[in-house]
């Protein structure tokens, strides 16, 4: 459905080979013919005005090769399941901005952070206005939420909001049942969730939150396939049999060229009428590379673009790619090439070859290196999201060990993620996949109170990644090899300890970007030290006086300096489990 803003919606139809379309409002009783638009497109302005016609119901009758099929609108701004069938409604989707001169960062300046929307606010420590805003759009924006988020400084990734099956019980919204309808189970008035949504990121843009939204077109639509046909939604084998690459029923083939039409259009509505700043493709591999260069070419050049680069099965393209068709995109991927020697170095179980895999990803994963990507913004670096254990639950709940996580994350090269609630130590008591458990998909936000210290370093970490430019290269970094060559990065081992030792411990110096000459402040070099051992880690540091901008072990971040503690020289001890930043200021 598409609208003419004024009196009197407009609604549009893409159905090919129909002989007739009528449009039934129900309530009405009257049944309108419906006009051909163009090939296969069809077009109506019903009787009512947009106001009158808020909330009621309709569908539409398709008349073609003697038969009547009725099915709701593939299209429509609002949908409801009754009993097995889905319905459409006619929804009024106008909204008045409050903030409409928000710009979001450049891609390579933010910190994302994931997290289902009903989690910010089922807690009773959410503090929303009223009881029945718990898990809901308007408990998103409960003041002491948006005071959280902003603090830390972060722009939000949110969990699918589009309308859903709750297949199994499941809670997270990955079984996408229509494109341009929301979820109402989350809607404190379900008339108005389309405002409602509009609302959430009207108020986190006004306090400087970019907002994207995780979507899900490689499976589900079941509105799409009750209109179009399961031949034109769903990609099919050589042999006839469907595509099972998302372990969640057969693959949406993108490669239709009126599915990409619908994808992009879906995307630039989302963009047009709810602002989203982004958006991260769920199982984005199985989408043909044709249809995600048009999404880049398409979009507004503002808006993120982020995909998970793997599947089950059936796979279209892989990180590889990001070197090569996505090079001059703006697209980036989910990083398990940090995320899997992140972790494992974490918890103190690596040995050099996995130390190794991380010290790659601590770059960017430059092709140049063995790697992968043109640029480090090619890369989203995390350590926990939804799927999989909580980073506190991964390190059995040690604060220190959190906090060495979020150094690696937040000092490497590419984009950070963090899971929800990670600087809370957020827990979902060791479950690894809680897609149906609403229990535990709920934020204790009294942990800001319980883990201050953490909360605060790691919001000061977030400011100190933003202001030195160290952490933001826009290209490859030039690793030191002792050939007299200018370099960016130079790699400290531990003492007495060489690169092929297990030691589960590693140090880097690291220049400002040759070009960021006018940050005067921090012109000179960093030290990140990281010792994920459980033992002491001793290093011996470049000539010069280094002061201390984290301490890992105490769970403080100074931007000038931790001042009860003299510049360090020459060796540096660092604790078992944690880590530190020095500045030769």
């Amino acid at each position: 459905m598409s609208w003419i803003f004024g009196r009197r919606p407009s609604i549009h139809l893409y159905m090919p080979g129909a002989d007739a379309v009528d449009l039934v409002v129900e309530g009405q009783g009257i049944a309108q013919s419906m006009k051909q638009a163009g090939e296969g497109r069809w077009s109506v302005k019903p009787r009512g005005s947009l106001r009158s016609l808020h909330g009621h119901a309709y569908h539409f009758k398709i008349y073609k090769d003697g038969q009547e099929l009725v099915i709701a609108d593939p299209l429509a701004h609002r949908t409801r399941r009754h009993a097995k069938e889905i319905k459409s409604f006619f929804a009024d989707i106008n909204y008045r901005w409050r903030h409409r001169r928000f710009r979001p960062p450049s891609f390579r300046d933010i910190v994302i952070y994931e997290t289902h929307l009903p989690a910010l606010s089922r807690h009773d420590s959410a503090e929303v206005m009223h009881e029945s805003h718990r898990g809901t759009y308007k408990g998103a924006m409960s003041p002491h939420v948006l005071d959280h988020l902003q603090r830390l400084g972060v722009a939000v990734e949110f969990l699918p909001l589009h309308a859903s099956d709750n297949l199994l019980g499941q809670d997270w919204g990955y079984f996408t049942t229509s494109f341009h309808a929301m979820r109402e189970c989350y809607a404190h008035d379900e008339g108005e969730v389309n405002r409602e949504i509009m609302a959430v990121v009207d108020a986190m843009h006004g306090r400087g939150i970019s907002v994207m939204l995780d979507v899900v077109f490689n499976h589900g639509a079941e509105l799409w396939v009750k209109a179009w046909g399961e031949d034109v939604v769903y990609r099919k084998h050589a042999n006839g049999d469907f595509c099972h690459g998302s372990g969640c029923g057969p693959t949406v083939r993108t490669e239709h060229p009126f599915i990409r039409e619908m994808i992009i259009e879906t995307l630039e509505h989302l963009v047009e009428y709810y602002r989203f700043d982004g958006f991260r493709f769920d199982l984005g591999a199985l989408h043909d590379k044709q249809t995600m260069i048009e999404i880049d070419r398409r979009l507004p050049k503002h808006i993120y673009l982020i995909a998970e680069p793997w599947a089950l099965g059936g796979t279209q393209w892989g990180k590889g790619d990001m070197a090569h068709d996505f090079a001059n995109t703006r697209w980036a991927v989910w990083n398990d090439d940090f995320r899997e020697p992140g972790k494992t170095f974490l918890v103190g179980e690596g040995d050099f070859h996995n130390r190794d895999r991380l010290m790659h990803a601590i770059t960017g994963n430059h092709i140049a290196q063995g790697g992968w990507t043109v640029r480090p913004q090619q890369c989203v670096n995390y350590l926990s999201s939804h799927d999989g254990k909580t980073l506190a639950d991964f390190v059995a709940g040690d604060k220190k060990r959190t906090f060495l996580g979020m150094i690696t994350v937040l000092t490497a090269q590419g984009v950070p993620m963090l899971g929800e609630g990670s600087e809370l130590l957020f827990s979902k008591q060791g479950h690894d996949n809680s897609y149906d458990r609403p229990d535990l998909n709920q934020i204790d936000w009294s942990n800001a109170e319980h883990h201050a210290d953490l909360v605060e370093a790691v919001a000061q970490l977030i400011t100190l990644r933003k202001t030195v430019p160290h952490f933001r290269y826009s290209g490859q970094l030039r690793v030191r090899n002792g050939n007299g060559k200018a370099w960016d990065i130079d790699w400290i081992y531990p003492t007495g300890h060489p690169h092929n030792d297990n030691v589960n411990a590693i140090g880097f110096v690291l220049k400002p970007p040759p070009a960021w000459f006018r940050w005067r402040r921090f012109r000179n070099s960093l030290v990140v030290l990281l010792n994920g051992s459980d033992v002491g880690a001793d290093f011996h540091l470049p000539k010069g006086k280094w002061t201390k901008l984290v301490d890992g072990n105490a769970i403080v971040v100074k931007l000038d300096g931790i001042r009860d503690v003299p510049p360090a020289q020459g060796d540096y001890h660092v604790h078992p489990g944690t880590g530190v930043v020095l500045a030769n200021l």
